[in-house]
């Protein structure tokens, strides 16, 4: 699991930022050095999913799906052609 002091259903979603990675709870933003790889095989890939080179998601926390953008709390996140159909499948599970 995630190395930080982090409970993972506290995650909303990770932004890169050049070097870094913020992770955005619902209370605070947590800054690491961990590359998305490595936060990748730290978080469960049925609750987490990558959808731009710049951000990864708590599939749950998306509260709705605009065009190529999704919506957590007030935030609207890309979703990019090379991550969309692992995210679609990964919706789709989760819904039946």
């Amino acid at each position: 699991m995630i190395r930080l002091p982090v409970a993972l259903d506290q995650i909303l979603y990770i932004e890169g930022m050049r070097d870094y990675r913020r992770i955005h709870l619902a209370t605070e933003k947590i800054m690491t050095l961990e590359t998305f790889g490595e936060l990748e095989q730290q978080l469960p890939a049925q609750q987490f999913c990558r959808v731009h080179k710049s951000y990864l998601v708590a599939v749950a926390k998306v509260e709705s799906i605009e065009r190529d953008r999704l919506k957590i709390q007030q935030t609207l996140i890309p979703l990019s052609t090379t991550y969309r159909a692992r995210f679609y499948q990964l919706i789709h599970r989760s819904a039946k």
